[in-house]
C-alpha cells in the first residue's frame, strides 16, 4: 500500500439527514490515464473518481484509494479481498470465478491501436502499414486478446510486446521503442493518434467476492441515479472519452489518397444568415462560422472550395440534390434530408435553438417566418390558428414587426441575437425556444464520392463545441450592413446635421488631396528609382538613365558591366550584416569616383552591381577594372581586418550604331550577367566579355533542365556509394552517396555538366532528396536481408538550409523506409556553413535533435571554421584533400595545421575522416598521425554502384589498390 485519500464527495446528503457513520470503501489504484491518475498534491481524479463519487450521493460511504504499481496488482488484490472493489473491468466468464460484477456497466468503450502524433507511417485502419509494427499491449488484458483477433481477423503480422505496466507502455511508445500501443481507448486528453478501432465492450464495476454486500448498494445507487439524474453517464463518458478535439483526424489511405486527387468542390452557402452564414460586404467572400469551419478543414486536408452564395436556403439544397453543386454548408440533419438519399449528411456541427421574437403585441397571432427553411414549417404546422407569412430573411421578418404587418416572428437564435443588436431592433425582445432546434450538418451531394462525406464527417466530429463557440463569438462581432432603410430608421435627424458636415469636409478633403498629392509625388518618385541602403539608383533608375545615355550619345561604343563580390555571403557570417551593409555602401561611393561623364550605375540586389561605361577598348577596361579592385581592397573597412575580396564581372559590348530593337538595357544586363556566370573559381578579381556561344550555353543549359525533370521521373539518377575506412584496419566503416545520371542513350553523364547548373537553379534539391531517398532504401534492403549496415553520408545544397521544413522532411522519408536514423550522415561543406552561420547553426541543431549525424565537408577551406565548431552539433569532419597535398610535399605549416586539426576533433569527440587518399604516401601520413582516422579516395575504391558495394559490404573491409 502506497498512499491512501478520503474522498466524502455528495454523502454529505444523507450525513446531514443523521444516518448512520460512513462507511470506509477502499478502491483499488493503479495509474491509467483519463481513467484513474493523481496529481503532485495527491488528489485523485479522472472518470471512475467523478463515478464513484456521484455513487456516495445514495450511499453512506467514504472511499480510500489504495495504490498498485500494475493492472496486474490491482485485479490480484481485489481478488483476493484484500481491497473492496476495482471499478471499470471488462467481463469475462474467468473474470466471473474472480469478483462480483455490478448489475450495469458503467459505459461501453472500445480498443484502440495508438500511434504517435508525428508518426506518419499509418492511415486509419491502414491494415498493409500495420505488418510488421512493434505494438505493446497491457499482459493478461482482455484489449490484448482483441487486438490479437484484430490482427487474426485483417492477416496483420505484427511483433506483439506484453507490458505490466500501462505507464511502461505509453513511455515506451512516446520515446520510440514502439511503433503503437493496442489499449482500451485512453480518453479525450490523450496526447496520441488513434488509428484503428475495435470490440466495443462494457465495463463494469468489480466487488471482492466476500463483500456481496458492497455489490447490492452499488447496484442499487446505479438504478437511483439512473432515475434521478439520467444525463449524468453520457455527460460523463463525454468529458472523458469524447474525441481528443486538439487533434487532427487520422484517415484512411483512400481518404488521403481522395485528398490528393480531389477537384475544386462547390460549396452553396446562405449569404444572409449572419453570423452563421453570409457574404461579407467588405470583401464579397464567404464569411462566418460555416466558413471559418470550411477553412480548417481546408488546412486539415488540402481540399479546395470554390462558394456559391444563395438567397433562398432550399434552393441552395436542391442544387445539391441536382448535382449542380457538390456540398451545401448546412442542412437540418433531422428534418431536411430528402428521403431518396440525394444528400448525405455529417453529424452535427452546431446544434442551434430557435428564438422567439416579438413586439409591442407579443399576443399577436400574425407569425413572420423565414423563407425555405423546413423548421420553420415544422413550426409553421405547430402554430395553426395563426395568421403566417413568408419572408426572404430572418431581418426581413423583423422589419415586418417594426412595419407593423407582424407580432412575432421566429429565426435561428444566433441569428436573432445578432439582429437585435442593430439599433433599429432595440423595441423588440427575444426568447429562446428549447424545443426546436436547427441540427446544422454539412450537406453533401449523392452523385460526389462518397469518401467526401466520410472526410468532412470526421473532420465535424473533431471541431469541439468549445471552437465553435469560439467562432460565434468571433463572428458575431463582424460589422452590420446597413441599407438606406436602415440607416434612415436608426440616425434620422442626425442625417440632415451630417450631410451638412459632409459638404464642408469634402471641401476640405479636395484641398488637403490636392496639396498632398503634390507632396506624395515627389516621395513615390524617390521609392520607385532610389535603392533603400545606398541611397544611390536601383535599377528602375538606372534603365531609364542608361537608356537616355546610350541614345544622346550614340555614336561611342558603350559597355554593360554587371558584377558582384564573390563569397560576400562569407564576410557577412565572419563579420556581421552591419559591417556587410558598409562595405555595399563603401562599394557604392567609389563607384561614383569610377564612373566617368556620362557613365552610371547602381545596385541592383544584394551584393551585385550595374555600370554602363564609355567603351574606349579592353585594355583601357582592364586598367580601370583592377584600380578599381585596388581601391576597394584599399578600403579602411577591409584593411583593418586584412581581408580582401574579389570582384568577379560580365562585360557585353554595345558598338556603336548598332544599336536595334533586341538591344534593351535589360538585354545588355542579361548578356552581361552571363558572362559573369561562365567565370568559375578564382584566386584574383576577374571579368569575362559576353560572346554568343554565352547565349547558346544558356539555351543548352535549359534544354538540360527540361532534360533533367524528365530524367529524374525516370530514374536515371542513380546513388553510386563510395567506401569509407578505417586507415589501421580497412575495415569498411562507411559509405557516401554520390549522385550519377545514367541516361539510356547518352550513358553515364559527369557530375560536373549538370551539379552546378542544378545548383543555380534550385533543381540539386529534387536531386539531394532522391540520392537520400535512394540510401534509405538501400539501408532498408539490408536490415530485411539481416545483412550488415554501415551509416551512409548523404550530400546537401546551401538552397536547403534556407528551408524550415527540410528537417521534418528528411524524418519523413527515414520514417517511410523505416530506418535507424543515425544510419544517415549529412554532409554540408564548410562554405555553406560560413553562408550564414546562425542559421546553419539553428538548423544542424533541429536536425540532431532527431538524430541524424552532421558532417562538414571541406573542412579548413573556409573562413574562420575553427571557431565556428564551439556552436555547431558536428559529428564529423571531413578534412579538405589540399591540406593532404601540402603536407605530403614537406609542408610542415600545413601538417602542423593539420595535426592540430585533428587534436581538435578528438578533443570535441568528434570524427575525422581525410578525402582524397589516392597513394600509399597519403594514407602512411595520415595514419602516422592519427591512426583511428576514416579514410575515403580512390587508394580504396571509386564510387561504385549499389550492387557493387554491396559485395565490398558483405567481405568486410577493403586493401589499399594503389594505381600502377
Amino acid at each position: 500500500m502506497l498512499g491512501a485519500c478520503a474522498t466524502p464527495a455528495l454523502a454529505e446528503e444523507q450525513n446531514a439527514a443523521g444516518s448512520q457513520a460512513e462507511r470506509t470503501v477502499t478502491v483499488a489504484y493503479y495509474e491509467d490515464g483519463d481513467y484513474m491518475k493523481r496529481d503532485a498534491n495527491g488528489t485523485y481524479s479522472g472518470f471512475n473518481v467523478d463515478y464513484l463519487d456521484q455513487i456516495t450521493a445514495y450511499t453512506d460511504w467514504a472511499y480510500r484509494f489504495v495504490e498498485y504499481a500494475t493492472w496486474e496488482e490491482a485485479y490480484a488484490a481485489v481478488a483476493s479481498g484484500e481491497v473492496d472493489i476495482l471499478p471499470s473491468v471488462y467481463h469475462s466468464e474467468e473474470r466471473e470465478r474472480d469478483f462480483l460484477f455490478s448489475k450495469a456497466s458503467v459505459c461501453s468503450i472500445y480498443t484502440t491501436i495508438s500511434t504517435r502524433t508525428d508518426d506518419s507511417r499509418f492511415a486509419y485502419d491502414d491494415f498493409d502499414a500495420f505488418q510488421g509494427m512493434k505494438a505493446g499491449v497491457i499482459e493478461g488484458g482482455l484489449d490484448a486478446e482483441a487486438f490479437a483477433a484484430y490482427c487474426e481477423k485483417h492477416g496483420l503480422a505484427v511483433e506483439t510486446i506484453p507490458y505490466g505496466e500501462t505507464t511502461n507502455l505509453i513511455d515506451d511508445l512516446r520515446n520510440g521503442t514502439l511503433d503503437a500501443i493496442a489499449i482500451t481507448y485512453l480518453g479525450g486528453n490523450t496526447e496520441f493518434k488513434t488509428v484503428a478501432q475495435f470490440s466495443p465492450e462494457p465495463l463494469y464495476i468489480t466487488v471482492a467476492k466476500n463483500k456481496p454486500e458492497l455489490k447490492e448498494d452499488i447496484d442499487d445507487a446505479i438504478d437511483s441515479l439512473s432515475i434521478r439524474n439520467p444525463d449524468f453517464f453520457t455527460d460523463l463518458y463525454k468529458t472523458y472519452f469524447s474525441i481528443n478535439t486538439n487533434q487532427d483526424p487520422v484517415f484512411t489511405r483512400e481518404e488521403y489518397d481522395y485528398m490528393e486527387s480531389a477537384p475544386t468542390l462547390r460549396v452553396v452557402y446562405d449569404s444572409f444568415r449572419t453570423p452563421l452564414s453570409y457574404t461579407d460586404p467588405a470583401t464579397g467572400e464567404f464569411a462566418g462560422v460555416a466558413a471559418l469551419l470550411f477553412e480548417d478543414i481546408t488546412r486539415i486536408t488540402g481540399l479546395q472550395f470554390e462558394f456559391i452564395p444563395t438567397d433562398d436556403h432550399a434552393g441552395g439544397i436542391s442544387m445539391v440534390e441536382a448535382g449542380e453543386a457538390d456540398i451545401v454548408y448546412a442542412v437540418d440533419h433531422s428534418i431536411e434530408l430528402s428521403p431518396d438519399g440525394l444528400i448525405r449528411a455529417t453529424g452535427s456541427y452546431l446544434r442551434d435553438p430557435m428564438a422567439q421574437v416579438v413586439g409591442s403585441n407579443p399576443t399577436g397571432s400574425r407569425v413572420a417566418l423565414p423563407e425555405g427553411f423546413s423548421l420553420a414549417a415544422v413550426m409553421a404546422e405547430d402554430a395553426k390558428g395563426n395568421e403566417v407569412a413568408y419572408y426572404d430573411t430572418p431581418k426581413d421578418c423583423f422589419d415586418a414587426i417594426l412595419d407593423g404587418k407582424a407580432d412575432i416572428a421566429y429565426a435561428d437564435i444566433h441569428v436573432a441575437d445578432y439582429l437585435l443588436s442593430e439599433p433599429q431592433y432595440e423595441s423588440l425582445s427575444l426568447l429562446a425556444l428549447t424545443d426546436y432546434t436547427n441540427n446544422m450538418a454539412i450537406g453533401v451531394s449523392s452523385s460526389a464520392d462518397p469518401l467526401l462525406a466520410s472526410i468532412l464527417d470526421r473532420c465535424v466530429q473533431f471541431t469541439s463545441d468549445s471552437t465553435i463557440t469560439r467562432w460565434i463569438t468571433e463572428t458575431a462581432l463582424a460589422s452590420h450592413p446597413a441599407t438606406v432603410t436602415d440607416i434612415l430608421r436608426q440616425y434620422p435627424l442626425q442625417i440632415v446635421g451630417g450631410l451638412i458636415a459632409l459638404l464642408l469636409c469634402v471641401i476640405a478633403v479636395f484641398a488637403y488631396i490636392y496639396r498632398s498629392k503634390v507632396r506624395n509625388a515627389a516621395r513615390i518618385t524617390h521609392l520607385v528609382y532610389t535603392d533603400a541602403l545606398t541611397e544611390g539608383w536601383n535599377l528602375n533608375r538606372f534603365q531609364v538613365e542608361a537608356a537616355k545615355a546610350i541614345n544622346e550619345d550614340a555614336t561611342r561604343d558603350h559597355a554593360m558591366l554587371f558584377f558582384d563580390i564573390s563569397r560576400f555571403k562569407s564576410f557577412n557570417a565572419a563579420f556581421g550584416y552591419a559591417e556587410g551593409d558598409r562595405l555595399l555602401l563603401a562599394l557604392s561611393k567609389l563607384l561614383d569616383s569610377f564612373c566617368r561623364d556620362k557613365e552610371c550605375h547602381a545596385r541592383i540586389s544584394a551584393d551585385q552591381f550595374v555600370a554602363l561605361l564609355r567603351w574606349n577598348g579592353m585594355e583601357d577596361f582592364k586598367q580601370r577594372f583592377s584600380q578599381f579592385d585596388d581601391n576597394l581592397n584599399d578600403l579602411d573597412i577591409l584593411k583593418k581586418r586584412s581581408y580582401r575580396v574579389l570582384l568577379f564581372g560580365g562585360v557585353a559590348l554595345l558598338e556603336a550604331g548598332t544599336k536595334g530593337a533586341d538591344d534593351s538595357i535589360s538585354d545588355l544586363i542579361d548578356q552581361a550577367r552571363y558572362a559573369r556566370e561562365s567565370i568559375g573559381d578564382s584566386s584574383h578579381s576577374i571579368t569575362a566579355c559576353y560572346t554568343d556561344s554565352m547565349r547558346e550555353n544558356d539555351i543548352a543549359q535549359r534544354a538540360l533542365q527540361i532534360e533533367a525533370v524528365e530524367a529524374l521521373a525516370n530514374g536515371e539518377f542513380v546513388a553510386y556509394y563510395q567506401p569509407k575506412v578505417a586507415i589501421e584496419t580497412g575495415e569498411i566503416v562507411g559509405l557516401e552517396a554520390l549522385v550519377r545520371w545514367i541516361a539510356p542513350k547518352r550513358g553515364m553523364r559527369s557530375p560536373a555538366d549538370f551539379v552546378s547548373l542544378f545548383e543555380r537553379n534550385g533543381f540539386i534539391t529534387e536531386i539531394d532528396f532522391e540520392m537520400f531517398d535512394q540510401a534509405c532504401a538501400f539501408i532498408r534492403a539490408r536490415i530485411d536481408e539481416n545483412r550488415t549496415i554501415v551509416p551512409i553520408a548523404c550530400n546537401f545544397s546551401r538552397l536547403h538550409l534556407l528551408d524550415d521544413r527540410f528537417p521534418n522532411t528528411l524524418k519523413t522519408i527515414v520514417d517511410a523506409h523505416r530506418v535507424p536514423v543515425d544510419m544517415l550522415e549529412l554532409e554540408l561543406t564548410e562554405s555553406i556553413v560560413m553562408e550564414d552561420l546562425s542559421r546553419a547553426e539553428a538548423m544542424c541543431q533541429r536536425l540532431s535533435d532527431l538524430g541524424f549525424r552532421i558532417a562538414i565537408d571541406d573542412f579548413g577551406s573556409g573562413y574562420s571554421s575553427l571557431g565556428a565548431l564551439q556552436n555547431l552539433p558536428v559529428d564529423i569532419l571531413k578534412i579538405d584533400q589540399s591540406f593532404l597535398l601540402s603536407s605530403s610535399s614537406n609542408g610542415s605549416r600545413s601538417k602542423t595545421i593539420l595535426e592540430g586539426i585533428i587534436d581538435i576533433a578528438e578533443r570535441l569527440g568528434t570524427e575525422i575522416v581525410v578525402e582524397g587518399i589516392e597513394t600509399l604516401e597519403h594514407a602512411q601520413v595520415i595514419e602516422a598521425m592519427d591512426p583511428r582516422s576514416i579514410a575515403q579516395g580512390y587508394l580504396y575504391s571509386r564510387p561504385v554502384p549499389q550492387s557493387t558495394v554491396s559485395e565490398l559490404l558483405d567481405h568486410g573491409s577493403i586493401e589499399p589498390q594503389p594505381e600502377t
